[in-house]
């Protein structure tokens, strides 16, 4: 699963251009920079993000959509309810509801599970938060790996921790946080599910040797004209 990380709808657009790409995820800070603000109230983070399920609903592309949870575990219901009507009758997209990993929010998993959406514990960086999740229904489990990297000297041992758990509970693992192409390749040895930003995106098809190879091929077209 190859998603980008925005709330900007006009840089979803784009990005469903890139092959393979499936959908978006969001958070509170990309929905905001959407917005051109520093922040937003809770009811204009709900109405952004209701505005990009139903842009969501009339497209086809858009197979996957991710949107984080605020507020207390009754507002993460009611948002979520919201945010399926939104979808109408599109049924076959996936909408992920991603929560904080913490014991209010986790304990939403199965009531949104009932209301048909998939739940995310976002913001995971310790096997024992992957495991927590898991059990308590999660669907899948997003660490930020770029940042794990940069702030734990252990991060392999963590991340591999985490991917055990989350493989042997035959869940999602959602990978995050990517800075460059190169940390992405990194990602990829755990999860073949990442979401990364527009910038990052159009970087994972960038390899010397491929621009050099298709220099080649052209070259011996031209020539054999």
């Amino acid at each position: 699963m190859l998603l980008v990380d925005t709330a900007d709808q006009n840089v979803i657009l784009n990005a469903l251009k890139f092959p393979g790409v499936q959908g978006f995820t969001t958070n509170p800070a990309l929905m905001a920079r959407a917005a051109g603000a520093e922040a937003l109230s809770l009811d204009e983070y709900v109405a952004a993000a209701r505005k990009l399920c139903a842009m969501s609903a009339d497209i086809g592309a858009i197979r996957q959509l991710m949107i984080q949870a605020v507020g207390s575990a009754d507002d993460a219901l009611r948002q979520a309810a919201c945010y399926v009507d939104d979808l109408k009758a599109a049924r076959e997209k996936k909408l992920w509801i991603k929560l904080a990993p913490t014991a209010p929010s986790l304990a939403c998993c199965r009531a949104l599970k009932d209301i048909g959406c998939a739940s995310l514990a976002t913001a995971v960086f310790t096997a024992a938060q992957a495991y927590v999740a898991v059990e308590a229904g999660a669907d899948g489990v997003a660490v930020y790996l770029g940042r794990l990297m940069r702030h734990e000297r252990d991060w392999e041992k963590q991340i591999e921790s985490v991917a055990a758990i989350v493989k042997s509970a035959e869940r999602t693992l959602l990978l995050a946080s990517f800075p460059d192409r190169q940390t992405v390749e990194v990602g990829l040895r755990y999860s073949r599910d990442i979401t990364a930003p527009p910038s990052v995106l159009d970087d994972l098809l960038t390899s010397s040797l491929s621009q050099k190879a298709i220099k080649a091929f052209d070259e011996k077209i031209a020539s054999a004209r």
